[in-house]
């Protein structure tokens, strides 16, 4: 029952992956042709050189600030898909802690019996040096009536 939902929550985080990875790219792409376009010399323009080198300039610069700014966007675009691969990779994580929380659960029984074993051997050993400690007491009473 709640596997359908996330197929289908995955499918669509999946599709605006997919779509945000495309827009990204495509934006790198534009603007790299564009810097190509405007760093190419051309002599039949009539315009003068300094004004034609200032608005190449200034349209590389601009050009540039885009594909930085898609740049960014796909490094957030990469912490996205690793973070939606870790969320969509639960079932893996749960059977991870399943068989670490039963290997826990074996030491603490294997702690617990031991724990009990001194236990025991502890208690007998009292009870001995109890029952030494209060012979000679009685054996000495009985000496002195």
């Amino acid at each position: 029952m709640s596997r359908a939902p996330r197929a289908g929550a995955s499918q669509l985080d999946e599709a605006l992956l997919t779509n945000r990875l495309r827009e990204a790219i495509k934006s790198l792409l534009d603007n790299f042709a564009a810097i190509l376009k405007a760093a190419k010399i051309d002599d039949e323009n009539q315009i003068a050189d300094n004004v034609e080198g200032e608005h190449g300039l200034q349209q590389m610069q601009v050009r540039a600030s885009n594909m930085v700014r898609a740049s960014e966007a796909l490094l957030r675009l990469t912490g996205d898909i690793k973070e939606c691969l870790i969320l969509h990779d639960l079932p893996v994580l749960h059977k991870h802690h399943t068989e670490h929380k039963a290997d826990l659960q074996k030491i603490s029984h294997m702690t617990h019996a031991t724990l009990q074993k001194v236990q025991r051997i502890l208690v007998q050993d009292l009870r001995t040096l109890q029952e030494d400690s209060f012979l000679p007491a009685v054996n000495g009473g009985a000496l002195d009536k």
